[in-house]
């Protein structure tokens, strides 16, 4: 076997047993028709009964022997039902006594599955419901989530709905409202959504616009009202799965107790499934289980639920030798293409001779066969056709797997020990412990350290397996199952839920909705649910309540340590790596058998305790650490004036870079905590300063104050070749930090009178002058009322200012002090003295309430911020905002300084340079909201609008791109993709990145400082951005060293 062929056979790997999640997944070309039409058709005949409005079809029972392929008939029927309009929920049965508490979970969940034509289920159902209901396109994306939801918007599409839809309307409305305000992109809106669907709303909770009244009483009610509006939009399948492990574990436990109990399990189901037809409107009923489940059900119950099902003929096992080929043929030529890899024949290393043994195998018995043969050659090390089904596998040692795969020494470091301690070292784990990523970002760890478990047992792990990813509200983060007997689909499971909320409401719908999609009872030992927290539950009777149940029925609160994280987040990223040796790797390290929490809720099949993974030798690097075409030695490449470097791209094995000129249409950065975005950002700024481009950066957060301070040490993974770039930086760029508001630092007010006496001697620059001291005070004066009024209040402004530029005095207080008591030559219109002391009242209490206006400081003029003092080559202008106390001083600080900036900008343009200067703005969303105004939105809009044609470039970036206005990315030439893990922002960020015809597929998964890079006319690039070149620690200053660095001395250098 050549290492082409052992990786092409490692990249086999057949899936044999399916879980529900599967179903959501796309079968595309690995369909094979032929197999069980029949039944398919008998299923889609009663989707089609279910077009007719108010339709209640007879449902379909699919009945076939473990591993005939009824999951992935349900994965067919899936896909023609939304690709015929229509609405699939699934619902995994897993406790008898709460059948409608499984289906309302399993309907929720199902609702946030990917739909036919939008992200989720739910968005295709409210958008069609709006546009029945006609209301305008722009209250339709309001509603599905899009953009931003009033309560006036909410009840304009109810009363719009109810206009064809009376009867409907009345009796679900309130259902109605809490679908649209569980898909809101709001998280408050959600949980009070949800709370209200999954029957936790306390109407006595105060909720303001969003109050509802007390719930429906049962769930059965809720799951009766959601098919009723689901109705108006479009028939429905309803997929009953997982009945078999739910009776074979009733079954088990009547052994050594009753059979009366196992009856009463069946009365439940049967009564369950025979409520369907009655309970959801132009709903087909359809039930995938063992042909010994159903005649359980149908003969032992009392309730007449033969009568509700039409059922179908036993799936069979494989028809043809030729059909059970093309199954495995199309399984292996996606996965031979992923890694270029042509094969001797399409089947190889499975002769076509040999599929003439397919008809005695079932299409899970062919799967595991084959994948039986494949992993016996890679342990073998050497590919042997195999020539018959019926061959006994391949008989290896397990102990040898490891030897033949990879080389593993015992102590010495391997070249995966040093990647999977560099992916440890730099993994970000605040974001599985943030609520609003949680959803995203804890399934992928959980599910990525389940599967190498499993991998890490080393043969012995056959029998377990992890569910896909789940869906946009999961219930469950992961699960783990355990086959205890294939031919009833008996199943052990362990779930894990993480609860990061503090919110009771959020914490109690979480908490419920993960008990219902587990099944966890005090009877039932097969069900296993763990809750991922680290602090304290939030306070509350029916939480205290709740958490007692849970705790009662055998469930366990966990904690998620940040070592646990880390390991996770480490074999998350060597997965998606996907090297050859990982396998052998991970058997010979076993790492995930050292997560403490799997190893808590697994207990005594955890396994034993591995070893530590041995440590590298300081400073040893992965191989994918540098570019292969520069080594972390190599020289500082030459300084290009007129580029700004952006990092490596290891795919083209090239460094990335944009043109300063392209830096005048702007550039967005849209990423979130742990991003490495502050690094990012930083770095442009240094960049641009080390080619003589000075900044302005506003500081929300502390993040940028010690631009001019340099790094104690080397941070690992630093390039020796900044060594001369950092001290040339530091060396030649003039830091200043502002801090407005605060005395004990570098205050810095807007001053809004120039210096007349400058100008005095010049007529034409002396009305310039007045002009702008009029603009700059009008606002402030706060002059309103008819346009008679505001022109006369105009006038006297102007002529107050007129007189006052004559005087020796320059003062804001000087002047008004003149406008209170105005001198009689300084104003010349009827009742101006009254209108004047009117002005000088606003101007005073606007000095009163904002200590930035005409206060004590520098003056915040432009010329000051972007001009280095004497021997420095750029000046970088830190504002930082410790002093802005509350929104509004905020934005009315940007507002100011964006108004100076443009008018200075205009008035000293670029010219020939390709930069004149850089606003860098970080939490852009603040100052330019997406649907709110704020005192900055219009300023901030006009330069992004304007500023090119005058050479000043803007730099956005922001953790909330839908809270971003739109106008900003549409501004921005360049823009950053970087890890972000809100659902909601993922969405609004994969959107963006279509407009500029690119994509970011795995935002979420993100290392910290990789970001998608977009450039005009240029293809999406994938970057791995370098360190800044001044001190960057994981913690920003606190208030008092950010006034130290603001009080160092300037001067000449």
């Amino acid at each position: 076997m050549d290492a082409q062929q052992r990786k092409a056979l490692a990249e086999l790997r057949l899936t044999w047993a399916p879980t529900p999640d599967d179903l959501w997944r796309s079968q595309g070309v690995l369909h094979v028709p032929g197999l069980n039409e029949g039944p398919l058709a008998e299923v889609m005949a009663a989707f089609d009964d279910a077009a007719r409005a108010d339709a209640s079809p007879l449902g379909v029972v699919l009945q076939g022997p473990a591993g005939s392929g009824k999951t992935h008939m349900l994965g067919q029927v899936r896909e023609r039902v939304q690709a015929g309009g229509g609405f699939f929920l699934n619902v995994e049965l897993l406790d008898a006594t709460s059948f409608w508490q499984s289906a309302r979970t399993g309907i929720l969940e199902s609702l946030g599955r990917p739909g036919a034509d939008r992200e989720t289920q739910l968005k295709d159902l409210l958008w069609t419901l709006a546009s029945i209901a006609h209301i305008p396109r722009a209250d339709r994306r309001a509603i599905v989530g899009d953009d931003e939801l009033t309560p006036e918007t909410l009840d304009a599409f109810a009363n719009a709905l109810n206009k064809n839809h009376r009867e409907t309307i009345r009796q679900c409305r309130h259902t109605l409202r809490a679908l649209v305000l569980s898909g809101s992109a709001d998280y408050t809106m959600q949980d009070i959504g949800d709370a209200f669907l999954q029957g936790n709303h306390d109407p006595d909770r105060e909720h303001g616009d969003w109050a509802f009244p007390a719930p429906p009483a049962t769930a059965q009610e809720t799951v009766r009202d959601i098919a009723r509006i689901i109705a108006i939009a479009g028939p429905s399948v309803l997929a009953v799965d997982q009945i078999d492990t739910l009776l074979a574990q009733s079954t088990d436990r009547t052994d050594s107790a009753t059979e009366q109990a196992d009856n009463r399990d069946l009365e439940h189901v049967a009564h369950g499934l025979m409520s369907i037809r009655q309970t959801m409107r132009r709903t087909v009923g359809v039930v995938a289980c063992l042909p010994a489940a159903w005649e359980s059900i149908r003969a032992r119950a009392t309730a007449t639920v033969g009568d509700r099902f039409r059922v179908t003929f036993p799936l069979k096992g494989l028809p043809s030798a030729e059909l059970g080929r093309t199954i495995l043929e199309r399984r292996f030529a996606v996965r031979y293409a992923s890694v270029g890899f042509t094969p001797p024949y399409p089947s190889w290393p499975i002769l076509p001779s040999a599929f003439s043994d397919a008809p005695d195998y079932t299409p899970r018995q062919l799967l595991k066969r084959a994948d039986d043969h494949i992993r016996g050659c890679l342990a073998a090390g050497a590919v042997e056709e195999l020539t018959s089904l019926h061959k006994s596998a391949r008989q290896q040692d397990p102990r040898d797997v490891t030897d033949v795969v990879v080389d593993v020494p015992g102590d010495a470091p391997t070249s995966l020990d040093v990647r999977f301690a560099e992916y440890r070292s730099r993994a970000v784990t605040g974001a599985a412990l943030d609520p609003e990523g949680e959803d995203t970002t804890v399934p992928e760890l959980l599910r990525a350290a389940l599967r190498a478990w499993i991998v890490e047992r080393d043969g012995d792990g056959d029998e377990f397996r992890v569910d896909d990813k789940p869906g946009a509200k999961p219930a469950l983060h992961a699960r783990l199952r355990q086959s205890l007997d294939s031919s009833t689909d008996d199943e052990q499971h362990w779930a894990f839920r993480a609860i990061a909320h503090t919110n009771s409401v959020a914490v109690l719908n979480r908490l419920r909705s993960a008990c219902s999609a587990t099944g966890i009872t005090a009877q039932v030992d097969r069900r296993r649910l763990y809750l991922l927290r680290n602090g304290p539950w939030p306070g509350g009777k029916k939480t205290a309540e709740a958490l007692a149940e849970f705790e009662a029925a055998g469930g366990r609160t966990l904690p998620m340590s940040d070592d646990d994280l880390k390991t996770m987040i480490a074999l998350r990223d060597l997965i998606d790596d996907d090297p050859a040796d990982l396998p052998g790797w991970l058997a010979a390290r076993k790492p995930a058998h050292g997560i403490a929490l799997i190893r808590a809720a697994l207990g005594d099949k955890a396994g034993e305790l591995p070893p530590p993974v041995p440590e590298p030798a300081s400073g040893a690097q992965a191989p994918d650490v540098t570019p292969p075409d520069q080594p972390s030695d190599s020289p500082a490449e030459p300084l290009s004036p007129f580029a700004i470097p952006l990092g490596a791209d290891d795919s083209a094995g090239v460094q990335r870079s944009v043109q300063l000129l392209a830096l005048r249409k702007h550039a967005a950065v849209f990423a979130g905590s742990g991003s490495g975005k502050t690094v990012l950002l930083r770095r442009i700024i240094e960049e641009c300063a080390l080619r003589g481009v000075s900044s302005i950066v506003l500081d929300p957060n502390n993040d940028l104050s010690r631009l001019g301070s340099a790094w104690p040490e080397r941070p690992a993974g630093w390039a020796p070749a900044d060594d001369d770039r950092a001290a040339d930086y530091l060396t030649h760029t003039e830091v200043v930090v502002w801090t407005p508001n605060r005395l004990g630092g570098r205050p810095l007010s807007f001053q809004p009178l120039p210096d007349f006496a400058s100008v005095a001697d010049d007529p034409d620059e002396f009305n310039e002058a007045v002009e702008s001291a009029v603009a700059a005070l009008e606002p402030r004066a706060l002059i309103s009322g008819s346009r008679a009024k505001v022109a006369h209040a105009r006038a006297v402004l102007k002529e107050a200012l007129q007189w006052f530029g004559q005087q020796s005095s320059a003062s804001l207080e000087d002047f008004i002090a003149v406008l209170a008591d105005l001198p009689d030559e300084a104003g010349t219109l009827r009742g101006a003295r009254e209108r004047a002391a009117e002005l000088a009242m606003n101007l005073r209490a606007e000095m009163i309430n904002d200590n930035t206006f005409g206060g004590v400081g520098a003056s915040a003029d432009p010329g000051v911020l972007l001009t280095p003092s004497e021997g420095y080559r750029a000046r970088v202008s830190v504002i930082s905002m410790i002093g802005l106390i509350n929104e509004r001083q905020r934005e009315g600080f940007v507002n100011q300084l964006q108004m100076a900036l443009f008018s200075w900008i205009k008035r000293n343009p670029a010219g020939d340079r390709p930069l004149g200067g850089l606003l860098v703005m970080d939490e852009a969303q603040n100052f330019a909201p997406s649907g709110r105004s704020t005192i900055s939105l219009r300023s901030t809009l006009a330069l992004s609008s304007q500023a090119r044609k005058y050479g000043l470039g803007l730099l956005y970036a922001t953790q909330a791109p839908k809270g971003l206005h739109n106008h900003i990315p549409g501004n921005a030439a360049s823009q950053f993709f970087g890890f972000l893990n809100s659902s909601t922002q993922i969405a609004v960020a994969n959107e963006l990145a279509r407009v500029k015809g690119g994509e970011v597929p795995d935002i979420s998964r993100l290392r910290a400082g990789n970001f998608y890079v977009a450039l005009e006319g240029e293809a999406f690039h994938k970057v791995r951005s370098p360190w800044c070149l001044s001190h960057h620690p994981s913690s920003p200053p606190t208030t008092e060293q950010v006034l130290d660095l603001a009080r160092r001395p300037l001067g000449p250098r």
